[in-house]
C-alpha cells in the first residue's frame, strides 16, 4: 500500500449556532480512508457536530512539502 497526503476541510458547528471549518492534512491510502481515519479520530476525542465537507489528493509539491508519515493527521489551519 502506498500512502498519500490528502488535503480535507471539516466543518464543524460551534455552541452558538456558527460554523468553524479547519483543514487537515491525512496520510492515507485513497480518499475514502482519509475520512475515516478523520472520523476514527473525531470518535476517540468525542468531537461531534462536523461534516467532511472536502477530500482532495495533495499535488506532488504538496506531498513533499508535508513529508508526513503513514496514517499521520496534521492540523492546518
Amino acid at each position: 500500500m502506498m500512502f498519500w497526503p490528502f488535503l480535507t476541510t471539516v466543518k464543524f458547528k460551534t455552541q452558538d449556532g456558527g460554523v468553524v471549518r479547519l483543514e487537515y492534512a491525512v496520510s492515507a491510502i485513497d480518499r475514502n480512508h482519509a475520512k475515516s481515519e478523520l472520523k476514527r479520530r473525531f470518535l476517540d476525542q468525542e468531537a461531534f457536530g462536523y461534516v467532511v465537507e472536502k477530500v482532495i489528493a495533495a499535488t506532488s509539491l504538496e506531498a513533499l512539502a508535508l513529508k508526513l508519515p503513514e496514517r499521520c493527521v496534521m492540523l492546518l489551519s
